[in-house]
């Protein structure tokens, strides 16, 4: 019979003390194990009395995190531990022998799941069972978790996230099973996992009840940190590089015809940008992630530097007046002192002396010419005269107009100027106060 017994079980023998034993003494262990222990009953004297399972977990490696789904697989190491109030032997009586293994359909173990669990793959067929001689058992088996975890990505790449793993049994209630911590204040070591970071590992435990029925359970909440660096080499840094380069582009003339070129191919540089990192990004169903927030008032504040640049190009080439109109009221908010008095006045007096000069008194005086009174000399001084006043009037009315447009448009200049100067700082305490912002949520968040 004991040789039909060994030849189904796998035996480990483990000396805890020094000395020898015999064969014959492992073989009547091994009778005594298996045919006080029974898999269907549970191992206690009375049948009232629970059973204390002793449950601990380690996280041996996280191995992908799917955010699209809502998925986290781990794997992970469920040890279990109880006491058998069947099983006991001497040691001294067997040699010394004072813990053996054996195959866990030979003996009772607890019936526990994971509630979160999606899919389980257990690595090892069949598990064993460590037998001590006082009657302690202990478990231990690494498995493949898929978990259903909800991934909150609003604060990514810089999130954090947690998962439950509820360890509990449907088959017993409390009365027949009760859960309990292996190890109090349990402290997972920071290891990184490729992208993501093991955090810790806390353990609650907190009963179910399920149709009146009272179960009990321990709840494992596994932190996990993303490893932002990747993300803000490849995604943040270029962003910010290009953002600076805009902020740079004012030092381009308001009426350079290269202003326009030059936005106009870093927005465009910057959407290829988009189009080639968007793999990067995680899904989003509720709620859009802070980088994706932070990369679209990127495009946005871009596509707004473009604009503001246009409309003040356009401005150059329209020949309006500023101290009227629209542009008077611009003026006056922007750079008052282009409006003041006696600039408005200064063309106008100019525009009355060079008149004044066109008249045939003032051409006599210029010319040193004296009226003679009658006479064909009087006549072809008078007619000489007026030809020269007619021809310096016409002078005089196109030197006003282009000293007139001259001052228009350096008006206008100098209102660009200002404008743009005004769009700037905008621009910069926009893009500052939007990054601080970013970087004070991150760093409330971590």
């Amino acid at each position: 019979m004991a040789k039909t017994i060994l030849k189904f079980m796998h035996v480990t023998v483990l000396l805890m003390s020094a000395g020898s034993y015999e064969v014959p003494d492992l073989n009547s262990v091994v009778r005594n194990v298996t045919w006080s222990c029974s898999p269907w009953i549970r191992p206690v004297q009375h049948w009232k009395a629970p059973v204390h399972v002793y449950v601990d977990l380690q996280i041996l490696a996280i191995l992908d995190v799917n955010e699209k789904e809502e998925k986290v697989k781990l794997h992970v190491l469920i040890s279990q531990k109880w006491r058998d109030e069947f099983v006991s032997w001497d040691p001294s009586s067997f040699g010394g022998l004072s813990r053996l293994t054996v195959p866990s359909s030979r003996v009772w173990t607890p019936d526990i799941t994971v509630q979160e669990a999606i899919s389980e793959d257990r690595l090892q067929a069949e598990s064993s069972v460590c037998v001590e001689a006082s009657g302690w058992m202990s478990k231990a088996e690494t498995v493949l978790l898929t978990l259903r975890c909800d991934l909150a990505m609003f604060l990514f790449p810089f999130d954090k996230q947690s998962c439950n793993l509820t360890v509990t049994t449907h088959t017993h209630t409390v009365q027949d099973v009760v859960f309990v911590i292996q190890r109090t204040g349990l402290k997972a070591s920071v290891s990184q996992y490729g992208e993501w970071e093991l955090m810790a590992v806390k353990v609650f435990s907190v009963n179910q009840t399920h149709r009146q029925q009272e179960y009990s359970q321990l709840t494992f909440q596994v932190d996990l940190g993303r490893c932002s660096l990747f993300y803000v080499v490849n995604l943040m840094v270029p962003s910010a590089l290009v953002m600076l380069i805009d902020v740079a582009g004012y030092a381009i003339p308001v009426d350079s015809a290269e202003r326009i070129p030059f936005k106009v191919t870093l927005l465009f540089g910057y959407t290829v940008f988009l189009v080639l990192t968007t793999d990067l990004l995680p899904p989003f169903r509720d709620n859009t992630p802070v980088l994706g927030v932070y990369l679209v008032v990127c495009l946005v504040l871009l596509c707004v530097s473009m604009g503001e640049s246009v409309m003040l190009l356009c401005l150059a080439q329209v020949e309006a007046d500023i101290h009227s109109g629209p542009l008077s009221w611009l003026a006056k908010r922007v750079h008052p002192h282009l409006l003041t008095p006696g600039g408005a006045n200064e063309h106008h007096a100019a525009y009355s002396r060079s008149l004044k000069r066109g008249t045939p008194a003032g051409l006599r005086r210029s010319f040193g010419l004296k009226h003679c009174g009658a006479g064909l000399l009087a006549c072809g001084r008078g007619c000489v005269i007026d030809r020269l006043r007619v021809e310096l009037e016409d002078i005089s009315e196109e030197l006003s107009i282009l000293n007139r447009t001259k001052r228009e448009h350096r008006e206008r200049l100098i209102l660009m100027e200002a404008l743009d100067a005004l769009c700037m700082k905008l621009y910069s305490s926009v893009l500052t106060m939007f990054l601080l912002s970013l970087i004070l949520l991150w760093a409330l968040s971590g």
